[in-house]
């Protein structure tokens, strides 16, 4: 709190994942103005602020590609960072000029590991389970693709993340 009474909210990533986060930050922070403006319906903002187009991607579970829409760029990108700015006090790196680690050899080093037996049948799990999840087959607050997406994620790090019993 601070003491004015407010609240103070504080992020490190606030568009950094998707575009539509800064949507999501302004409905919190400034829904009065949004509402005002016209734009408190995702689509509304969409519009007036960025560029959806299709492309094939390769499915979570990589068994195969599918057709998504994505947010591409902004337009009127100063209009949006006014507002923005409004409820934000934004930093960048450079702005706040703090240490950091040193890579050997200025670029980072990528080890490739293959899938373990057990890895291997997990994905298979993944990929049979993505099609019951997209075919409807299974209820969505039992299975869904975060969850999935998520443990594939644990699992590519560490199998014992996702499976306690791992081998």
């Amino acid at each position: 709190m601070n003491q004015g009474g407010g609240v103070v909210f504080t992020t490190g990533t606030p568009i950094s994942n998707s575009m539509s986060e800064i949507y999501v930050m302004q409905r919190y922070l400034q829904s009065h103005l949004l509402q005002k403006l016209g734009l408190d319906f995702l689509d509304n903002w969409a519009a007036t602020f960025g560029e959806v187009v299709s492309s094939l991607e390769i499915t979570p579970e990589g068994s195969g590609f599918q057709m998504m829409s994505r947010f591409a760029k902004f337009h009127n990108l100063p209009e949006l960072m006014s507002m923005f700015r409004l409820v934000a006090d934004i930093q960048t790196a450079d702005m706040l000029n703090l240490p950091t680690p040193k890579l050997e050899g200025e670029k980072a080093t990528f080890i490739v590991s293959n899938c373990s037996p057990f890895q291997q049948k997990m994905m298979d799990e993944f990929v049979e389970r993505a099609e019951k999840i997209r075919n409807n087959v299974v209820d969505a607050s039992v299975d869904n693709m975060l969850k999935l997406t998520h443990e594939a994620k644990l699992m590519s790090n560490d199998p014992r993340l996702v499976h306690e019993t791992h081998p």
